[in-house]
């Protein structure tokens, strides 16, 4: 008796349907992507219950004739290859050809689909993968599929789908993305009777992004446009003042196909390695374009990932194109910090897109000239043109990625024409300042932090330093004096000139020229504390941390009284960095309120 069967069709379409079919929000994702690949302009969406009871998926595509419908719901038929070599050379979202028999062997499936130059349309009737009804029928000329009682012939799994209300999140996540994607196509979602996104498809994508999360994202969203020979990467930036506790707003495509990216986003996550909080990402869409032979697109069941068949150079691409579009000079109103708002449902389109473009992204901008007084005791130098700091590069696919990407980058400009009028200080912590734009209010650590951060960053050799009239040594554990031996050159370049004296004796000579005496053995203390932290750091982690630790000792802080010649000088030279709006460690520096605001406040609006 043999204990090795061969599985009925049935049987075999249902275990097929796990690797496709995990919720609902995974059969809108195949059904879109069909309607994507039949041409379609306009693709309506209708769910209830989080999609596990109903589920409509309409377009205005090509549409199929009563054979080729009837052939689609059949196990790996398809119109996208013929032979396995075509398996390479895939131009459309996918070769399908499971998605409809799956879905039909796990739900009660119906199909209407129509020809442009067909009198009637044809309708099927498939349940449990079982065909009810094929005959022709009434009906506009696209597609529209209806998903209904999912799984409900395989109660195992339907146990193990979430509430509707979390399973409606998911759909209503990939449809965002799959509307970014396609920014040509207009997409409608339709959850329980009630519309809750709407793009334009006009084929803007800033449209889809203001349609998507509201008009108030638009003063804070960078054009990306970035190409090496065959590689081009298109898209938008969020500025780093407008944050996401997640990374659901960002959106990765290859060739206009939404893909998981672990690549895409650690090259993300580098180029904004000191502007954000560490629970902090920005808004991304990012299209990425490379020649179809370069890529693999069948490494997943669902499509959702690719294989590169190079991975450094997408992540060095990736890397300068985010970073060269930050160091894109930024106007006034991207300096304060904002909130991003929750994603909205139906947002009408703003008039005045193009408007706030041109005023948001202007050429020919003049230099801010600061003002810088010598003599106050406030250690605050004459300002410089800066360089965009080196950007440290965690967990790289490779080695050889570190010479490229660590390259000093060219000078940056300042913000576009801003300057403050001081008002004064309050609570010996926060700065009140001015312009036209409304009142700002800078809290002067941070703002100083971001001052000492660049400072030190910009240095290509060993930063500059102070030697002590008089050594200090300092007593450390085995374990710490065993860390400082073992990055000892590490130190040395950034200003701390630090060796064994005798048993768990450390000798200093040197401390880096920005930070007081005093702060120099707390300073090594907290670097070694980040060191036992981060777990096996790189080179570029420790350097950040070493800035990131300095900055904060040897700023200003709470509580120090400054006068307003100080505060001059503290506000001019903070316009003079690359990036006021943050300190190091990813909080505000700046918040700004708007004459609109502080009218709203007021009650005049």
């Amino acid at each position: 008796m043999t204990t090795i069967h061969i599985l009925d069709e049935n049987t075999a379409n249902k275990i097929a349907a796990g690797e496709v079919v995990e919720r609902p929000a995974s059969i809108i994702k195949e059904l879109v992507e069909n309607a994507i690949d039949a041409g379609s302009s306009k693709i309506e969406i209708e769910i209830s219950e989080g999609g596990i009871n109903y589920i409509r998926v309409t377009d205005n595509g090509i549409g199929m004739s009563f054979e080729d419908a009837n052939l689609a719901i059949l196990r790996h038929a398809t119109s996208k290859i013929r032979i396995a070599d075509d398996l390479s050379n895939i131009q459309t979202l996918g070769f399908r050809g499971e998605a409809l028999p799956t879905i039909a062997s796990v739900a009660k499936l119906t199909l209407i689909t129509r020809l442009h130059d067909r009198e009637f349309a044809t309708f099927l009737e498939v349940h449990g993968g079982t065909t009810l009804d094929a005959r022709d029928s009434g009906g506009n000329v696209g597609t529209t599929v209806i998903v209904q009682d999912l799984f409900y012939n395989t109660p195992a799994r339907k146990k193990f789908l979430k509430k509707p209300a979390a399973e409606s999140s998911h759909i209503h996540t990939i449809l965002v993305k799959l509307a970014l994607s396609h920014p040509e196509i207009a997409f409608k979602l339709i959850n329980n009777t009630r519309l809750v996104l709407s793009t334009p498809g006009n084929g803007q994508l800033l449209d889809t992004l203001t349609s998507l999360y509201g008009n108030d994202i638009t003063p804070n969203l960078l054009p990306v446009n970035f190409s090496e020979e065959d590689l081009q990467i298109t898209g938008f930036l969020s500025t780093p003042t407008l944050l996401k506790s997640n990374r659901q707003c960002q959106t990765y495509l290859i060739n206009s196909r939404v893909i998981n990216s672990r690549i895409m986003a650690k090259a993300i996550d580098n180029a904004y390695h000191s502007l954000l909080p560490k629970n902090g990402y920005p808004l991304a869409v990012l299209n990425v374009h490379l020649p179809i032979n370069t890529i693999d697109v069948n490494v997943h069941p669902q499509k959702s990932e690719v294989k590169f068949s190079d991975e450094n150079r997408v992540f060095r691409a990736v890397f300068h194109a985010v970073t060269n579009t930050l160091r894109t000079p930024l106007a006034p109103t991207q300096i304060a910090a904002t909130v991003l708002p929750k994603p909205s449902t139906v947002h009408s389109l703003s008039p005045e897109i193009e408007a706030h473009t041109k005023r948001i992204y202007p050429t020919n901008t003049p230099t801010y000239q600061p003002l810088f007084v010598k003599e106050d005791p406030v250690s605050i130098s004459t300002a410089q043109t800066l360089i965009a700091q080196k950007t440290p590069v965690n967990d790289l696919p490779s080695d050889d990625l570190k010479s490229d990407i660590l390259e000093p980058m060219t000078a940056v400009s300042p913000v576009t024409d801003f300057s403050l009028i001081p008002l004064g200080q309050i609570d010996l912590c926060y700065i009140v300042a001015y312009n036209q734009d409304g009142m700002f209010i800078i809290d002067q650590h941070a703002a100083h932090e971001r001052i000492l951060y660049d400072r030190l960053a910009i240095s290509t050799e060993r930063i500059p330093v102070q030697q002590l009239l008089v050594p200090l040594f300092l007593d450390f554990d085995e374990t710490d004096c065993n860390i400082i031996s073992e990055h000892q050159q590490l130190f040395y370049q950034l200003g701390f000139n630090i060796g064994l004296a005798g048993p768990n004796t450390m000798r200093l000579l040197e401390i880096p020229a920005d930070i007081p005496n005093s702060e120099a053995e707390p300073i090594i203390r907290q670097i070694l504390q980040a060191i036992q932290e981060l777990h096996q750091p790189s080179s570029q982690e420790l350097r950040h941390a070493f800035l990131q630790i300095t900055a904060c000792r040897a700023a200003i802080k709470a509580g120090d009284s400054l006068n307003m010649r100080q505060i001059q000088a503290l506000i001019s030279e903070l316009c003079q960095t690359t990036l006021p709006f943050t300190c190091p460690h990813g909080r505000p520096a700046i918040i700004k309120f708007s004459s609109n605001d502080l009218a709203k406040m007021f009650k005049r609006t």
